[in-house]
């Protein structure tokens, strides 16, 4: 039976120093690829029970608006208030059709709290879709509870 030897000089102390600061590394880059989140502005969006769909949206040609309920609901885009409603809104969208991106490859993302009447929310996303834009809704997925 042969013997195994190492020829290593030392106890590897520096190599368990790396080896944890690769992993401090690591877990800073997993820390900043997941922290990108939409704004939600207090909003509580009730999960749907089925037919997700996930997708990747390019980030430069997309937009988040977000509806707040009440008797005149209030629009954020990004994170600023709309003025005037849904009369700022029509003028945004027309500021974006002027815009050297094609309308079809603009996508308009909607996150509205579960109170936001459904009626404010398809005028919405019929007059995203006039100006020929993609529409989308922000959710998160079920849990299961």
């Amino acid at each position: 039976m042969r013997r195994i030897r190492s020829n290593l000089n030392g106890t590897g102390f520096a190599i368990v120093i790396l080896a944890g600061v690769n992993l401090f590394v690591l877990l800073c880059i997993c820390v900043l690829l997941t922290s990108y989140r939409a704004p939600r502005f207090g909003v509580n969006i009730r999960p749907a029970a089925s037919h997700f769909s996930i997708e990747r949206f390019d980030r430069s040609s997309s937009h988040i608006i977000t509806i707040t309920p009440g008797e005149t609901p209030r629009y954020y885009v990004e994170d600023k208030e709309i003025p005037d409603g849904l009369e700022g809104v029509k003028r945004l969208l027309d500021g974006w059709k002027n815009t050297p991106v094609r309308a079809d490859m603009i996508t308009v993302i909607l996150a509205c709290d579960e109170a936001v009447s459904i009626g404010t929310v398809q005028t919405l996303t019929d007059l995203i879709m006039q100006h020929g834009f993609t529409c989308a809704f922000y959710g998160r997925p079920a849990t299961d509870e």
